[in-house]
């Protein structure tokens, strides 16, 4: 079995000393995402290494050990159109070892029109096809992108932030405790700050519900313009400053000040995965457009659901099988959290079981280029 392991993250799931950074450098920390941690975090727990070596995308060749044996790429939205992998494509072609890429997707808004890769991107999922016996993709819809380009050697194994909770009685807990919901009320987990056309709506009213329930928190994964006012950093220049208008208006809020004022009241932002599970135990329930916020919830055992609002958040919560709804039934059943889930037609024992097969997956695609599965990962089997 491999030992030696290079793994493309900047970090196994924590920002070391984050209390002493400011929020864009956290931020960067993170690869530009705090969602990033989730699937850094939850692929390392899937396989056994005496040495591993943290990559980037910007790491030269000759910097990563000799002895290295297998490259582990934790990816997510790879492949979108403004992405540009020809450094990290140059890096692995230059290391030549034996690929495995978990959970990668193709991101647009609509099914109807995928997106148009630079050759830098094109050319990093050719070299991972040739180096991999199968790339590990998001879903159904990544995988059709694939094959139009010409890459047939792909397999639907969703996240690997599905694992991180290695309960197989997640899932029917979870059930439980969204039944609880007619019962009770909030505070909720929102994880949200989508700002893009076509979502306002959605986003007006994740933010109504956090200001309306007591103890509520809005949980920022990104940009640093929501994030900075959270700790009372000035904002940096003109175009941050513009930026932050514009969200203030695309959230409904009558001014800088008041949605400054929101963001220091109701406003979180996590730092590493154990932290963001933990925090989440206080909560009812979570309402999100954020998916790996919403897995980061459900793997702390919370009722969380996601709102689906393009290609990605679409493919990988149906693969997932967790708690999600279109747009449209956010708006339908906006006044009542219980409601939202109901209509989800959540299955405990469906989302477990999924996790079952999401295990045994990820076992032969660890197996397949010479890894060994972890005992967290081999529990899921014995469960």
């Amino acid at each position: 079995m491999a030992s030696r392991v290079a793994y493309l993250a900047e970090n196994l799931g924590g920002v070391d000393q984050a209390w002493r950074r400011p929020m864009a450098e956290l931020l960067l920390a993170t690869g530009g995402n705090i969602g990033n941690l989730a699937f850094w975090h939850a692929a390392r727990l899937l396989f056994d290494a005496d040495e591993v070596h943290l990559i980037s995308r910007d790491t030269r060749p000759e910097a990563v050990p000799a002895s290295v044996e297998v490259v582990v790429i934790p990816a997510a939205n790879f492949l979108h159109a403004d992405a540009d992998l020809g450094r990290l494509a140059a890096l692995v072609r230059a290391l030549d070892r034996p690929c495995v890429v978990l959970g990668l997707g193709a991101q647009a808004e609509s099914e109807e029109a995928p997106p148009t890769l630079k050759p830098g991107t094109l050319d990093f999922l050719r070299e991972v096809s040739r180096l991999s016996p199968s790339v590990y993709v998001r879903g159904q819809f990544t995988q059709d992108f694939c094959r139009s380009l010409g890459v047939e050697n792909t397999t639907v194994l969703g996240c690997p932030s599905l694992l991180i909770n290695p309960d197989m009685q997640l899932g029917v807990t979870i059930e439980a405790r969204i039944a609880a919901l007619a019962g009770g009320s909030g505070p909720y987990a929102v994880h949200a700050a989508c700002i893009k056309p076509g979502l306002q709506s959605v986003e007006w009213e994740l933010t109504r519900l956090v200001i309306l329930n007591p103890g509520s928190a809005w949980i920022v994964q990104r940009p640093v313009e929501l994030m900075k006012p959270i700790q009372g950093e000035p904002l940096g220049g003109t175009a941050e400053v513009e930026y932050f208008a514009r969200c203030a208006e695309f959230l409904g809020f009558p001014s800088t000040v008041a949605l400054a004022d929101f963001l220091r009241r109701h406003a979180e932002v996590p730092c590493s995965i154990n932290d963001w599970a933990h925090g989440l135990r206080r909560f009812t329930a979570g309402v999100n457009t954020r998916i790996h916020g919403t897995m980061i919830g459900l793997a702390a055992g919370l009722p969380s659901l996601c709102i689906c609002h393009d290609t990605r958040t679409r493919e990988l919560a149906a693969q997932l099988r967790v708690p999600h709804l279109a747009q449209r039934d956010l708006i339908e059943h906006r006044y009542s959290v219980p409601a939202l889930f109901a209509a989800t037609k959540f299955s405990g024992s469906h989302f477990d079981s999924g996790r079952g097969e999401a295990a045994a997956g990820h076992i032969a695609a660890l197996k397949a280029v010479g890894l060994k599965p972890s005992r967290h990962l081999m529990g899921f089997l014995d469960a």
